[in-house]
């Protein structure tokens, strides 16, 4: 009977398909990350997604500081305003991994930013064990490790995203690398 028991509560969790990890449509969000070693400090870090291009703009806490990550061309480009540079390289192996699922277990549900989403348990790619909290579509609003919070969502907005937000700009310095 305990076999059964343990049967029934953990087959759901491993039949389950695991969370969609890439928003499903256009989607701005700012998060709240903690500065680390510093008690109460958080920057703020804005993502926007272009679902039809499939291109993710990351605008970093240091202001003049932008990245795009194209996940059809498997390219990155860091955006410099201040000196007026673009560094193009090929996108990390982790921003590769477009799969749902493999990996994941579903732990709980919540609400994060007033939006609704399901805790998964995961394995980061340095090897710790994180917490997740998705969107139905994709929208990643909270991270954690342990007890830390990596990052939270404090803000979303779904509307469309202009394709020229995820251009770098013309006349930039452009230095390319290769792994």
């Amino acid at each position: 009977m305990l076999l059964l028991a343990v049967l029934v509560l953990t087959s759901p969790a491993l039949a389950q398909p695991g969370p969609a990890v890439q928003p499903t449509r256009d989607v701005d969000v700012t998060y709240r990350v903690p500065v680390p070693g510093a008690a109460d400090t958080f920057l703020l870090q804005r993502l926007r997604w272009s679902a039809a291009h499939r291109q993710q703009r990351v605008d970093l806490p240091t202001s003049g500081n932008w990245m795009v990550l194209d996940f059809d061309a498997h390219r990155m480009a860091l955006v410099h305003d201040d000196s007026r540079e673009v560094i193009e390289l090929p996108s990390p192996q982790s921003a590769e991994q477009r799969g749902a699922g493999a990996g994941y277990t579903r732990v709980a549900t919540s609400s994060v930013a007033g939006l609704p989403c399901t805790e998964w348990r995961t394995v980061d790619t340095r090897g710790h064990e994180t917490l997740a909290c998705y969107t139905d579509d994709g929208v990643l609003l909270r991270a954690t490790a342990g007890a830390r919070t990596l990052m939270e969502a404090v803000h979303v907005s779904y509307e469309a995203q202009a394709a020229s937000l995820f251009q770098t700009p013309a006349g930039y310095a452009r230095q390319a690398t290769r792994r």
